[in-house]
């Protein structure tokens, strides 16, 4: 089988354009383990028992990225904390604090019953700090992430706290999203929780004195909360002071913790009675769920009192377009079984409830689960969702500190794209150059990488069939229905409009798309102006002339 030596046009954009170096570079200042209790803040009282942190270790690292010096925490913690379960139902083992929302969404026949339960940093309780040595080289806010469902000390997917750091390799573990966030001046802030359930990994004690070892920290606000809590005090300590702004990302599973936070009134409040968390931004998060919906007596009451919603902080929901499964719980009839119609109808709910100037939604075509935040530099099969990531962190950071009002919801369904109903989107999903002038198209369940979370690029090679996917289903690159002949670029861009009859795709026809699908994207608030200077000076260099027409 030929193979086009077309790629995607993305190839190396975080080495030349976000100076996301790789490695880093450990330095000689290193440090044994040592009690860091001292960050430690005083227990709550949940139901009659204390519940927090109780114990701190903490090993400490210098570390060299961009030309800056950080200093790297490992922190790991012993503790309770507190939340929510039932004993039947598929979510049965989501410990929550945002009941209300959860289980009548998951149709979970109940009862809930109140519960605490134990965390151990020696199966992975933990969090990884970095703040730049040199004060005046931080912007006074801190980035807390959350990462999504099912990892766990007993799937090897966690380590024990002291064993996340890699001394060769210091930013091992950071991602894409991590680096920016460290690049633009903040403290990173990067939490690690058992996020699979029914393992027998973590033990709760319910209101009514049993024990069941099924929860899992997958939907736990409260741990995310207190190892902030625990970060905040951190940093008052080693910098002189307390962030000004944090921030939580969330992907998936974290992105519903996100909602829930913002979703669930009195939940986001810290222990100096501020929001916890000033911004938050939802990547993909988890099934389209938890929806804004709280239903009493027939009627939802969620956000029905400006008091709830003044509460509401500002939210952009990152909504991955490819990535529409279908949820498998039974649900009421107002949450759909489809993923993508869910983050959809998010987005509608807040609208029509009056939170528009308080929450975006940004869908993006031809991306699924992943971003490719973990993939290696150079990796071609899936869209840089990072160039996007590196303005909605500004977005975000400029709407909460100035009140400057982002970039208007862009959806390819109607009810959000249209906003005038005239038939016309005027907002739709946003398509990367990429997508916008396609040399192939990006497809789910990648030969040799599974489900349906990743991609797989398939070029318009001209000769060869249309390709299968790990599934054994063909893709249909052209959208006509059946497995036929893969198009040359020339001919996909005449299906597609993006040609004259006649008219040959050339360097300078490719070219001059590109320019025009970035800078559009630069002028909508979407790429930084380097994002748009970089595809424009790269386009030059390609060919789409396929490999197999060349003489």
């Amino acid at each position: 089988m030929k193979r086009s030596w077309v790629w995607p046009i993305n190839v190396a954009v975080l080495i030349l354009l976000l100076g996301a170096s790789g490695m880093g570079l450990a330095l000689a200042q290193d440090f044994d383990q040592a009690s860091c209790d001292e960050f430690l803040h005083p227990k709550r009282v949940s139901n009659g028992k204390e519940v927090g942190p109780e114990s701190c270790l903490m090993q400490e690292t210098d570390v060299l990225f961009e030309g800056r010096t950080f200093r790297r925490l490992d922190i790991g913690l012993d503790g309770t904390v507190e939340g929510y379960l039932t004993k039947e139902g598929q979510y049965r083992e989501y410990l929550t604090n945002a009941p209300d929302l959860v289980f009548p969404q998951t149709v979970d026949p109940g009862p809930v019953y109140p519960a605490i339960a134990r965390y151990e940093r020696d199966k992975g309780a933990a969090m990884t700090v970095l703040y730049p040595l040199d004060k005046s080289a931080w912007n006074g806010k801190m980035w807390v992430t959350a990462h999504g469902r099912g990892r766990s000390f007993k799937n090897e997917s966690l380590r024990a706290w002291n064993k996340n750091l890699d001394r060769t390799n210091p930013l091992d573990g950071l991602n894409k999203y991590d680096k920016l966030m460290l690049s633009k001046g903040y403290v990173l802030v990067k939490t690690y929780r058992t996020s699979a359930e029914g393992l027998g990994e973590i033990e709760a004690t319910l209101e009514d004195g049993t024990t069941v070892d099924y929860a899992a920290f997958n939907d736990t606000a409260r741990y995310i909360m207190d190892f902030t809590e625990v970060a905040k005090k951190a940093i008052q300590r080693r910098l002189g002071r307390a962030p000004a702004r944090t921030y939580l990302y969330g992907h998936s599973a974290g992105g519903r913790i996100g909602r829930g936070l913002n979703y669930t009134p009195g939940l986001n409040v810290g222990l100096d009675g501020k929001p916890a968390f000033d911004g938050i931004l939802a990547d993909d998060s988890a099934a389209g769920t938890w929806l804004p919906v709280v239903m009493t007596e027939g009627k939802d009451v969620l956000f029905a009192t400006e008091a709830e919603r003044q509460a509401f902080v500002p939210h952009i929901d990152v909504t991955h377009q490819m990535y529409n499964r279908e949820w498998a719980p039974k649900r009421p009839d107002w949450v759909s079984s489809s993923f993508l119609q869910n983050k959809r109808q998010n987005a509608k709910i807040l609208r029509d409830k009056g939170l528009t100037g308080k929450h975006r939604m940004y869908e993006i075509r031809s991306i699924s689960h992943s971003g490719g935040e973990n993939r290696p530099e150079g990796d071609v099969q899936t869209l840089n969702l990072s160039l996007l990531m590196d303005r909605f962190i500004d977005i975000l950071d400029v709407w909460v500190d100035k009140g400057t009002s982002p970039p208007p919801t862009r959806s390819d369904w109607a009810e959000l794209g249209d906003v005038n109903g005239d038939g016309v989107i005027e907002y739709p999903a946003i398509s990367f150059p990429e997508v916008a002038c396609p040399l192939g198209v990006y497809h789910q369940y990648p030969p040799g990488r599974g489900g349906p979370g990743s991609t797989f690029f398939a070029a318009f090679s001209g000769d060869d069939l249309e390709p299968l996917d790990s599934r054994g289903v063909f893709v249909d690159m052209n959208h006509n229905g059946i497995r036929d002949h893969r198009e040359t670029p020339t001919q996909a861009w005449h299906r597609l409009g993006l040609l004259r009859e006649n008219e040959t795709l050339t360097q300078e026809k490719y070219g001059a798309c590109v320019y025009e699908a970035a800078e559009q994207l630069r002028k909508d608030g979407f790429f930084s102006s380097r994002t748009a200077q970089w595809y424009l000076e790269n386009a030059k260099k390609v060919n789409p002339k396929p490999k197999s027409l060349m003489e």
